[in-house]
């Protein structure tokens, strides 16, 4: 073969591909964008979000994830809803509310390509010395198509489309965490230019702002920056010469000091912007050394690994593991080539996995890991290509061929996300509007978030209740209906049992229990409304079983299964019930024994049935999972326990709680 038709199999990809690439990912997620409503987490976006900037800040100092994205949500929100002249939530105030994740997914297949090529050609391990060196072919085969390569599995992957599609914050996080990473080898290969340092330390404020998975970020940056100052200080510049390089010039003695300074400096910048959000992380690490290790964190570790697996995908199993491989291979490879890269990217994806583990956090979910795809899906590229090479060292066509089968497998899962059959809250609460009265109730079930979803939607006047709220006011309520003959509705996630008073409307995903007879008898009214929570007791597991199968959602059952228990007690509580209602608040706690809430309910139930040291004990083990009612008083009331003055405790606790 001549050198000139070497050249030519060696040919990398047209940089034409690369914006296809990109408007691939654009269509993909703008496809069907608002076919479904809200359906998980986006209605905490939408609820939260609109409010001033100081609530969602104070709100989100209670909750898992910093404010950065509810804040930037909610200005783009407020700028473009009125556009669609809307005057509730419908099909284009949803589109709006996601429309920023389908940017933050294409910037993200745009980012992961200038990374691919950074990452190659701004570190690749040079033998001759410890400058920086450049050059096109940095990894092999060329950057280029490795780069092209990772951008469109990323364009594909099902778990970026999933987010590009929702209104919460995990597109922008993947976005973030790839842009900084970005910044952070350009600041690297010019040590020098503190601009670049500057840059990278805003991108990564900015990632530590929308979620505290930004830290692992930080780590994985420090990963690199250490293993690649420990590669400069012990490698002989006396190897073999490097292929082709061009190297600045740049020394050993200016370049890893300037490195190691400016990365310095930039985390101090990014610490110092993050000052104002110090104390909430340190409540949240607190909280989470008392309570996780008694909430039995994420369960079985290898069950959860294999879960991260999946997650990353694309489904089925069989085939993340393919992907998984691909990602050792590379790995394996780019340990010869070049360590630091390699132990950065290695760092990228464990370290992810391991901090719930370590933190025993339940609530940590697999399907959150969408961040990790720039870094993960790269290498898989790159050992694709490499394994092409091996195939057949003078074409590019057989790495080609091979990341085509993955971006078939990908765009198949992708295909799975469009098919999901995600609750219609939109088509219920609809349905509602048309049917109901003012004069009617509407009960919202127990089991997830059933009232703030049909509350989203629902632009009726009928009033909607909790089950305990129903029996605590049950006569006026009982009265009121029969006087306007109005009727009770019900609105859960599961079926509840048919009667010939009521018969079930589904939805997808939705049940609407609608009354055929009316019943104003307070003692069937109020036994109605206490055998809902009890179903949807026993319903929590089937019902989280069948949502992770259906790949809709991946709730934890045991927080279903809590909350219903919580609302089976608070109406057995409220029909004057107090010695039924400790058996489904005792299991609640037990579930999660960190949850405040829960205690509180226990305690006030304990307290109805005339047990006051029982009382006391779970208003204080309350007061011990939240931070902020420790102190002065909280030692009063021990004292005061040890004592054995539990009328006094009991105050004290009350009054703790109270303020």
């Amino acid at each position: 073969m001549t050198q000139n038709e070497q050249h030519r199999t060696d040919k990398p990809p047209s940089l034409a591909l690369v914006p296809l690439v990109v408007l691939l990912a654009f269509f993909l997620n703008l496809h069907a964008l608002a076919g479904d409503s809200f359906w998980g987490d986006e209605i905490l976006t939408a609820l939260y979000a609109s409010r001033s900037p100081a609530e969602v800040i104070a709100w989100t100092a209670e909750d898992i994830h910093p404010p950065l994205y509810y804040l930037l949500a909610g200005t783009f929100t407020r700028l473009t809803v009125p556009l669609g002249h809307s005057t509730g939530p419908d099909v284009v105030s949803d589109w709006l509310w996601r429309f920023p994740s389908v940017l933050a997914v294409v910037l993200s297949v745009a980012v992961t390509y200038r990374l691919a090529r950074c990452s190659a050609y701004c570190v690749v391990r040079s033998k001759r010395g410890y400058a920086i060196r450049t050059t096109h072919y940095g990894l092999r085969p060329s950057s280029h198509t490795t780069a092209t390569f990772g951008a469109l599995l990323l364009a594909l992957a099902p778990v970026a489309l999933k987010y590009g599609q929702e209104a919460r914050m995990h597109a922008l996080f993947m976005l973030l965490a790839a842009f900084s990473t970005l910044l952070f080898f350009r600041a690297v290969r010019r040590p020098a230019r503190w601009d670049r340092w500057l840059a990278y330390s805003l991108a990564l404020t900015a990632t530590l702002y929308t979620m505290y998975f930004g830290f692992l970020t930080l780590a994985t940056h420090g990963v690199f920056l250490v293993s690649y100052i420990i590669q400069t200080k012990v490698w002989s510049p006396s190897d073999s010469h490097f292929p082709s390089p061009r190297p600045y010039a740049l020394r050993p003695t200016s370049h890893v000091p300037r490195a190691f300074i400016g990365f310095t400096a930039a985390t101090i910048i990014a610490g110092l912007l993050y000052t104002p959000w110090w104390p909430v992380l340190f409540s949240i690490l607190r909280r989470r050394a008392a309570v996780g290790a008694i909430e039995g964190g994420v369960g079985e570790p290898l069950t959860f690994i294999l879960g991260v697996v999946e997650a990353l995908g694309p489904a089925p199993l069989g085939v993340a593991w393919l992907f998984l491989a691909l990602f050792g291979i590379g790995i394996i490879i780019l340990v010869k080539q070049n360590w630091p890269l390699a132990g950065f990217a290695t760092a990228w994806l464990l370290l992810p996995v391991a901090l719930p583990l370590v933190l025993g956090d339940p609530r940590a979910l697999q399907f959150r890991y969408a961040f990790v795809l720039p870094i993960y899906l790269t290498v898989i590229a790159y050992g694709a290509t490499q394994l092409g090479r091996l195939i057949e060292p003078r074409r590019v066509a057989v790495a080609g061929y091979l990341v085509w089968i993955l971006a078939t497998l990908s765009f198949l899962g992708s295909l799975a996300i469009y098919r999901q059959t995600k609750p219609n809250w939109r088509a219920a609460a609809a349905y509602l509007d048309e049917q109901t009265r003012p004069v009617d109730l509407i009960l919202i079930g127990p089991l997830w978030d059933e009232g703030r979803f049909i509350d989203y939607y629902y632009r009726g006047q009928a009033q909607l209740l909790t089950p305990a709220a129903l029996v605590t006011n049950i006569e006026r309520h009982a009265t009121s209906l029969r006087d306007y003959g109005g009727r009770i509705w019900a609105v859960n996630r599961f079926a509840p049992a048919e009667s010939p008073a009521l018969r079930n409307v589904t939805f997808e995903g939705v049940i609407v229990s609608e009354p055929l007879l009316p019943v104003y008898e307070p003692e069937l009214l109020s036994q109605a409304a206490t055998d809902l929570a009890a179903q949807a007791v026993e319903a929590a597991y089937p019902w989280a079983a069948a949502m992770e199968a259906e790949g809709v959602l991946d709730p934890d059952p045991r927080t279903a299964q809590a909350a219903a228990l919580r609302a089976l007690g608070d109406t057995l509580l409220a029909a004057g019930r107090p010695v039924e209602a400790l058996e489904p608040y005792q299991r609640a706690v037990e579930i999660f024994p960190g949850w405040v809430n829960g205690f509180i309910a226990l305690a006030e139930a304990q307290q109805a049935v005339g047990n006051v040291p029982a009382a006391v004990e779970a208003y204080r083990q309350a007061v011990a999972f939240n931070l902020a009612w420790q102190g002065p008083a909280a030692a009063e009331a021990d004292i005061l326990v040890q004592s054995g003055q539990w009328e006094k405790a009991l105050q004290v606790y009350q009054q703790i709680i109270g303020d």
